[in-house]
C-alpha cells in the first residue's frame, strides 16, 4: 500500500479499533501521517511498533479509537490464552519465564493516556513488571528494565 491508498484509509476510517501503517511508508511520510491522525477526533495519537499482528508484519500503529472515556478492562483471558499458545513466553521487561500464575495483560499505551483493549495494544508480561510500570511509558519503561534495549532507537515488540 502506497502513500495515497494509506492516506484514504487514514481519512476515511471511523470504525477499526486502530490504524496503522506499513513502517517503509512510516519512515518516509510521517511527516503527513501524523497531523492526520492528530485532526481525527475519534482517535488518539500513537506510536507502536509490531513485529507482528495476525497477517501485518512490521507495522507502525497510528492511532487507538477513542471514545473520551475509560473503556472496561477486559482482557483477563488474553494472558492465558498467550500462555498456552507459547510454552516458552517471557516477559519483555525482565526476561522471567511467563506462566498461568504470573502473566497478566499489559497495556502498551495505558488506558488513562488514551489506550484501549485493541489486541495490537495488548502485551503479556509478569505481575510484578505490570505492577511497577503502571502509567510510565512502554518505551521508557523497557529500556529502564530490559539492558538490550537501552540503544535500540524503536524497539519492535
Amino acid at each position: 500500500m502506497g502513500i495515497i491508498e494509506t492516506i484514504k484509509v487514514i481519512s476515511k476510517s471511523k470504525d477499526q479499533h486502530f490504524l496503522s501503517v506499513d513502517k517503509k511508508i512510516w519512515d518516509r511520510w510521517f511527516w503527513i501521517i501524523s497531523p492526520m491522525i492528530w485532526i481525527k477526533s475519534n482517535y488518539k495519537f500513537c506510536i507502536i511498533y509490531r513485529k507482528k499482528y495476525k497477517f501485518l508484519k512490521n507495522i507502525v500503529v497510528v492511532g487507538l479509537k477513542w471514545g473520551g472515556k475509560n473503556v472496561k478492562r477486559r482482557t483477563s483471558g488474553f494472558a492465558k490464552e498467550f500462555i498456552s499458545r507459547n510454552r516458552n513466553a517471557k516477559c519483555v521487561y525482565c526476561e522471567s519465564k511467563l506462566n498461568p500464575d504470573n502473566a497478566t495483560t499489559d497495556h502498551i499505551i495505558p488506558i488513562c493516556n488514551g489506550g484501549n483493549n485493541a489486541q495490537v495494544n495488548l502485551m503479556v508480561c509478569c505481575f510484578d513488571c505490570n505492577n511497577e510500570r503502571g502509567s510510565i511509558p512502554f518505551f521508557t519503561y523497557l529500556k529502564i528494565k530490559n539492558p538490550k534495549y537501552r540503544r535500540t532507537k524503536r524497539p519492535f515488540v
